[in-house]
C-alpha cells in the first residue's frame, strides 16, 4: 500500500524535472519551429492592399543598366511620387557613400528626398572583419529622412520567421523599416511596443521588442510595379495615394535571399518582401510573440499535472486516445492562444511530457500487472488449498499435475510420485455399483466441452480405504488452443451424511424439548391464572373475617370484651392481615407474569420519595429497637420518572427486610447518590448477618427465603423477586452486596426526568 501510495508524487517528481530541464534547455526548439509553421497557414491571412512594392526586377535593369544605377534615377522616381500623397515611402538602399563620379547626381537626390515626405532609409549593422560596424545613409540623405534598421535574423534552422523592432550599436537603436514606416503615420505605438524584451541577437548588436511576422496568405500578393513601368509613365500617380511605397531589389542575384516559412510560390523573400511582411503584420495589428518564460513553465508544468491524472485515472487500454485526445487539445490551445491573444505557446515540451508519462505509467501498470498475476498465483493456491473438496488437475490423459491439500488428504498425506500419475492408479471409481475409468470421464468431458457430474458414487483410494464422494469433472480451458485438461472436484459426503443423521436426531430432540417448554409455558400460566383467581376469592372472605375482627375489637362499653377474648380478637386480626398481605403478594407475582400489571409513570421527586418511606418504617424499626437513618445528598427539586405507588413498594420492602433481618440494637442507613448523567441509586444498608455469594445469586428467585424458612421470620419468598421485576418495568434495576458477618446492601436505581429545554422564539 505504501508503494502505491509513492507511486504518484515519484511520477510528478520525474515529470516535473523533465519539464524544468526541457525549458531551460530548449531542447525541442526544432519541434515548436516545425508546429508553429504548421500553424502559420490557418492564421495567414491575405496580403495588405496598402502597400505597394516597386521592383528593380530583369526588365527595370534591362531598361538601366547594371547595378547600382545613377542616383538621380531614385531622384526622379521620388520626384514622380511627389505628385500623389502617398503614407511613406522605403528606399531599402544603402546611400553610404557619395557618388563622385556623379556629384550633381548626389544633389538631385537630396533634393528629391527634401521634396517628398515621409522617406524612410535603411541603417545595417554589418560585420567589417571581425568587427560590427553600423552602416548609416549619408548626412545630406539622413536630414530629409527618417531611418530604421534593415537587419533580418535567421533561426538556428536557418529560416527567418521574426524581427527585432528595435536594433543598434551602442545606446542608440533604430526602429526597423516596418516600423519606421508605420510610426509616420502613428508615432503613438513607438510608446508601447510588442514583443519580447532584452533579447540579444548578437554579441555587440544591441535588439529589443522581437516579434515573430505573421506574414500573409500566399495565395495572395502585395501590389508589384515594375521600376521602370512607374518611371516610365504607364503607371498613374494617382496609384499611390494613401499607400506605403516600397522600393527595392527583387531582381534575383541582387539582393540577399531569405528563407520564410510562407511565402508567394515557396521561394525565398528578398529584403523589400520581407519589409512588407512586417507593414503588413503592423498594419493587420497581428504581430506575434513568444508566451513569457515563467508562464510558457507554468504552463507545461500544469500539462504534467494533468499527465498525471490522466495516467491514474483511466486504465491501460483508454489511456493512449486520452493521451492523443490531450495531445490535439494542447495544439489547439496553442493556435487559438496565438489567433485570440497573439502570443505564441511552444508545445513541445508539454507534449513531450504528456507522451514520455505514457511509458512511465505503462511500465508502472505492467510491474503492477505482474504483481497482481503473481498475487493471483498465491491467492488460487491459498484459495484452493482451504477449499474442502478435494481439486485435481490432469492432462487430457488423465495424468495428474497438481492435488490440493484436500484432495492430499483424501490419498492419504502422499502427493503420488512419479511412478503413479495416472488418476486410474489411485482412484477406483464405481457409480450405481458399476466401475468406471476416471481417465474416460476426463476424455468425454473433454471431447463434449461440458462438466460432468455424479453423485454419492464409490470411490476407493489407493486400494485401502473407501468413501463415499459426489464426483465434478470439467475441462481445463487454455485459450484459444482449447482444453489443455481437466480439474477433478471431489466431495466427500461420508461425513456429512452422518452428520445429516446427528442433525437429524437432534432435531427430534429439539422437537422434544419445545413441546416440553410449551407445557411448563402452560403449566405457568394456569399457574399465574390460578394464583390471580384463588387471590381475588380468598380477599373477599379474609376481608370479612378482617372487619368483623376490627368490630370486635373497637371499644363496647354497654358489652365489653374480657381481655382474654380481647388478646383472641388481637391475634385473628393480626393473622388476618398478614395473610392480606401474603395473598396481595401472589397476586402482585401472578399479575408481573401474565403482564397484566399496568405502570402509571409519573414525576415524583425523590425527597418526598425518601421522607414518605422512612415515616412508614420508622415505627417499626424503633419497636425493634433499630436506628433507622435516611440521608439524601442530592438536590432536594430532584424529580424520578417512575410509578410513585411501586416505587414506594420497592423501598419499604427493602426496609422492612433490613428491620426483619438485622440484628438487636442495629442500625439501618438509607442514602442516595447519582449514577451516569440521568440515574440515581437509592441503596439500604443493614447490619444483620449477610449473605454469601451463592445466596445472592437465589436472593432474587421466587419463594427463595435462603434458609428462612425454619426461623421465626414471616414470609414467603416472593417479595425481592417482585421488586426485581417491578424495578425493570419502571427501566430499572435492583442489586445486592454483601459480606457475611457485616451486613448487607440492597440498592434500587430509579431513571431522572430529564427537562426538556427548548430555544424561545424571538
Amino acid at each position: 500500500m505504501a508503494k502505491r501510495r509513492c507511486d504518484k508524487p515519484v511520477l510528478i517528481s520525474i515529470l516535473t524535472l523533465l519539464t524544468v530541464i526541457l525549458t531551460a534547455s530548449d531542447a525541442l526548439w526544432r519541434v515548436d519551429r516545425w508546429v508553429y509553421d504548421l500553424q502559420l497557414p490557418l492564421l495567414a491571412s491575405p496580403a495588405s492592399p496598402e502597400i505597394v512594392i516597386i521592383e528593380v526586377d530583369q526588365e527595370s535593369l534591362a531598361e538601366f543598366g547594371r547595378w547600382p544605377w545613377p542616383r538621380d534615377i531614385h531622384a526622379r522616381l521620388l520626384e514622380f511620387l511627389a505628385q500623389s500623397k502617398p503614407r511613406a515611402v522605403a528606399l531599402d538602399f544603402i546611400f553610404s557613400e557619395a557618388d563622385k563620379s556623379h556629384p550633381e547626381a548626389d544633389a538631385h537626390l537630396a533634393r528629391a528626398l527634401a521634396q517628398v515626405r515621409p522617406v524612410v532609409l535603411p541603417v545595417v549593422v554589418e560585420y567589417n572583419g571581425k568587427s560590427l560596424v553600423e552602416t548609416l545613409p549619408l548626412a545630406d540623405y539622413a536630414k530629409h529622412a527618417a531611418l530604421g534598421h534593415a537587419n533580418v535574423d535567421l533561426d538556428k534552422d536557418g529560416v527567418s520567421r521574426s524581427i527585432l523592432l528595435e536594433a543598434g550599436l551602442g545606446e542608440r537603436r533604430w526602429p526597423a523599416m516596418p516600423l519606421a514606416l508605420y510610426a509616420q503615420q502613428h508615432p503613438e505605438f513607438l510608446e508601447n511596443l510588442p514583443g519580447l524584451r532584452t533579447e540579444n541577437s548578437h554579441d555587440s548588436l544591441e535588439g529589443d521588442f522581437r516579434v515573430w511576422l505573421p506574414f500573409f496568405d500566399p495565395s495572395t500578393d502585395f501590389v508589384r510595379l515594375s521600376y521602370s513601368a512607374v518611371l516610365s509613365g504607364k503607371i498613374p500617380a494617382r496609384t499611390f495615394d494613401g499607400k506605403y511605397v516600397l522600393v527595392g531589389l527583387t531582381a534575383s542575384g541582387l539582393e540577399r535571399e531569405l528563407p520564410a516559412p510562407l511565402a508567394v510560390g515557396g521561394r525565398p523573400m528578398t529584403g523589400v518582401e520581407f519589409i512588407a511582411a512586417g507593414l503588413d503584420g503592423l498594419l493587420k495589428q497581428t504581430l506575434w510573440q513568444p508566451l513569457p518564460g515563467i508562464w510558457q513553465f507554468i504552463a507545461s508544468l500544469a500539462v504534467a499535472g494533468v499527465s498525471v491524472s490522466l495516467s491514474t485515472r483511466f486504465s491501460p487500454r483508454w489511456l493512449p486516445p486520452a493521451v492523443l485526445a490531450l495531445s490535439a487539445l494542447i495544439l489547439l490551445c496553442s493556435w487559438l492562444l496565438l489567433r485570440l491573444s497573439h502570443y505564441w505557446f511552444a508545445p513541445s515540451v508539454a507534449l513531450c511530457v504528456l507522451w514520455f508519462s505514457y511509458p512511465l505509467r505503462s511500465w508502472r501498470h505492467f510491474e503492477k500487472l505482474i504483481q497482481s498475476l503473481f498475487a493471483e498465483r498465491k491467492r488460487a493456491f491459498i484459495t484452493l488449498n482451504a477449499i474442502a473438496d478435494g481439486v485435481i488437475t490432469t492432462t487430457p490423459d488423465g495424468v495428474i499435475d497438481y492435488m490440493n491439500s484436500a484432495a492430499i488428504d483424501i490419498v492419504g498425506n502422499r502427493p503420488p510420485n512419479s511412478s503413479s500419475q495416472q488418476i486410474d492408479r489411485i482412484f477406483a471409481l464405481e457409480i450405481r455399483d458399476k466401475p468406471v475409468a476416471i481417465a474416460d470421464l476426463i476424455r468425454k468431458s473433454i471431447a463434449e466441452n461440458a462438466p460432468l457430474k455424479f453423485s454419492h458414487c464409490s470411490l476407493t483410494v489407493s486400494g485401502q480405504h473407501q468413501i463415499t464422494a459426489n464426483l465434478a469433472i470439467a475441462p481445463l480451458m487454455a485459450g484459444k488452443n482449447g482444453p489443455s485438461g481437466a480439474v477433478i472436484s471431489i466431495n466427500d459426503i461420508g461425513e456429512r451424511m452422518l452428520m445429516a443423521k446427528m442433525l437429524l436426531q437432534k432435531t427430534e430432540e429439539q422437537a422434544v424439548m419445545r413441546e416440553l417448554i410449551n407445557r411448563a409455558e402452560q403449566v405457568s400460566l394456569a399457574k399465574s391464572q390460578f394464583l390471580s383467581q384463588m387471590s381475588h376469592e380468598l380477599r373477599t372472605p379474609l376481608n370479612a373475617v378482617i372487619g368483623f375482627a376490627q368490630l370486635l375489637q373497637m371499644d363496647d362499653p354497654e358489652h365489653p370484651l374480657d381481655p382474654y377474648h380481647l388478646d383472641s380478637v388481637n391475634e385473628i386480626l393480626k393473622a388476618g392481615q398478614h395473610l392480606l398481605g401474603l395473598i396481595n403478594e401472589l397476586l402482585d407475582l401472578a399479575k408481573i407474569e401474565s403482564g397484566k400489571i399496568a405502570m402509571n409513570i409519573q414525576s415524583v421527586a425523590l425527597q418526598d420519595l425518601i421522607g414518605d418511606c422512612a415515616a412508614l418504617i420508622t415505627p417499626l424499626a424503633r419497636s425493634k429497637g433499630l436506628d433507622l437513618t435516611a440521608r439524601n445528598s442530592l438536590p432536594q427539586d430532584l424529580l424520578l420518572k417512575v410509578d410513585p405507588k411501586r416505587a414506594k413498594q420497592i423501598l419499604l420492602n427493602f426496609l422492612s427486610n433490613a428491620v426483619k433481618y438485622n440484628r438487636p440494637n442495629g442500625r439501618i442507613d438509607l442514602h442516595t447518590q447519582r449514577i451516569g448523567s440521568n440515574r440515581i441509586r437509592i441503596s439500604v444498608v443493614d447490619a444483620g448477618e449477610g449473605l454469601a455469594t451463592q445466596e445472592q445469586k437465589l436472593l432474587f428467585q421466587s419463594f427463595q427465603r435462603l434458609g428462612a424458612e425454619n426461623s421465626e421470620i414471616e414470609g414467603t419468598g416472593i417479595g425481592l423477586a417482585i421488586t426485581k421485576q417491578l424495578a425493570e418495568l419502571m427501566d430499572g434495576s435492583v442489586g445486592v452486596s454483601s459480606t457475611p458477618g457485616m451486613g448487607s446492601t440492597f440498592w434500587v436505581e430509579f431513571p431522572i426526568e430529564i427537562e426538556d429545554v427548548t430555544t424561545p422564539d424571538r
